[in-house]
């Protein structure tokens, strides 16, 4: 994740609020104000962009700031700070002001992007990297759950279009990168702080996450598959904390790989292109035919095997992504292989999701550990596939990728069969 870039698995920032006490009336629903949603999706544009396009800069950094630097760990900080955000506003909980959330957020996200175009060294520019991704957490956790709570019955179909714009602005990153990274690609975070700067009507989305009402999506939930404590500690009718057991950890497991894999593709392709003897700009701008075919096969795939339950239909699509990473250390074909990588690999995380969400006896908790469990793997996976294949030649990457794969496609026929 890259794409934390997901709507389904975003866990909510604030327990759902007890109901009215005899006599009273019930708490009317949280509406979203509409320059609030707007910015909200200029926001997840600019985050798209700037997330996205980090793997792709790879090889214009390591000219930037010298081939000794290991030039892949701008996306493991990035993860990193995200995790910790995410991890911190769980563990606030109601002692957070939900208010103040996004605007702070929006201004530590730009304040980060900002310090990566002004930085002077390898040194500073990782550590703004890691504010950023703090910005970037925090603003796709608070964001979702607002939106699942400010459009009532239409909450799940406008937190989809909010991620979808998301995965927009994942498409145009590595296009964004190749158009400046000769100049000098800390440009394009400079103008990524530049471009959220005017989104601080998005600020008004705190007031939708401290109202106290919640809106109703398909499945009874708030946000259908979003609601509750921020950790997933409590839920809204008992106070109980609920336990996740045992029989979950291949879920998280599933989604820790996965999602970790996911990030590394976006991460390493574009350096195994240069390997491969394309140009740094051409390598830099091919890398979005991985993001177009996530977009695609979001679209297309469920579509084709919606009436297939999960446990058929996970494993097949990680087959089918190992494949095309396999295709990918083929010398040439790895243009074609990303993107055929990508249509096979984007229902997986929706899959998981909708099935542990199926499954679990508190589909909030669970949903918001597996969303943990994915910014874990964002952020420690690209780092495990650069020691083993950074420094290798063209077929070492897709190898290390589809190693990876592989590993994920045993989890979930370990999953298959432990849930039979």
């Amino acid at each position: 994740m890259t794409e934390l870039r997901r709507a389904e698995s975003t866990p909510a920032l604030v327990d759902t609020a007890p109901g009215p006490a005899a006599g009273e009336e019930p708490a009317a629903t949280p509406v979203m104000a509409g320059s609030a949603a707007v910015s909200a999706f200029c926001v997840f544009l600019v985050l798209g962009v700037l997330t996205a396009s980090l793997g792709a800069s790879l090889p214009f950094l390591r000219e930037r700031f010298g081939a000794e630097h290991e030039v892949g760990r701008v996306v493991s900080a990035y993860n990193l700070g995200a995790l910790a955000a995410t991890v911190c506003i769980g563990l606030l909980g109601r002692r957070l002001n939900v208010r103040a959330a996004p605007p702070v957020l929006l201004a530590v996200f730009a304040a980060g992007a900002a310090g990566m175009a002004a930085s002077p060294g390898w040194t500073a520019y990782l550590c703004c990297a890691a504010v950023t991704g703090i910005g970037y957490g925090g603003l796709a956790l608070t964001l979702n759950t607002a939106f699942a709570r400010g459009f009532a019955g239409n909450s799940v179909v406008m937190v989809n279009r909010l991620n979808a714009v998301f995965g927009i602005g994942a498409m145009l990153g590595p296009l964004a990168a190749g158009a400046v990274g000769h100049t000098d690609i800390r440009l394009l975070a400079l103008a990524a702080a530049v471009c959220a700067l005017p989104c601080f009507l998005v600020g008004r989305a705190g007031a939708v996450l401290a109202a106290p009402g919640a809106a109703t999506g398909a499945d009874g939930d708030a946000g259908g598959t979003t609601g509750g404590d921020a950790g997933g500690n409590v839920d809204g009718s008992g106070g109980q904390r609920a336990w996740i057991g045992l029989e979950l950890l291949p879920f998280l497991l599933v989604g820790l790989v996965y999602a970790g894999m996911e990030t590394s593709i976006g991460t390493w392709q574009s350096t195994q292109l240069v390997r491969d003897g394309w140009s740094t700009q051409a390598a830099t701008t091919a890398a979005s035919g991985f993001w177009a075919g996530m977009a695609v096969g979001r679209l297309v795939v469920p579509q084709l095997t919606r009436r297939l339950p999960g446990r058929t239909t996970l494993p097949a699509y990680l087959a089918a992504g190992l494949g095309a990473l396999a295709l990918a250390a083929v010398p040439h074909l790895a243009v074609v292989a990303y993107p055929l990588a990508g249509l096979a690999l984007a229902p997986v995380l929706p899959t998981l999701i909708a099935w542990v969400s199926g499954v679990a006896a508190v589909p909030q908790q669970a949903t918001s550990v597996l969303t943990l469990c994915c910014m874990l793997g964002n952020a420690v996976v690209p780092a495990v596939v650069g020691a083993l294949g950074g420094s290798g030649g063209a077929v070492v990457i897709p190898l290390v990728l589809a190693g990876a794969c592989l590993l994920c496609l045993g989890l979930a026929l370990w999953l298959r069969a432990a849930r039979r």
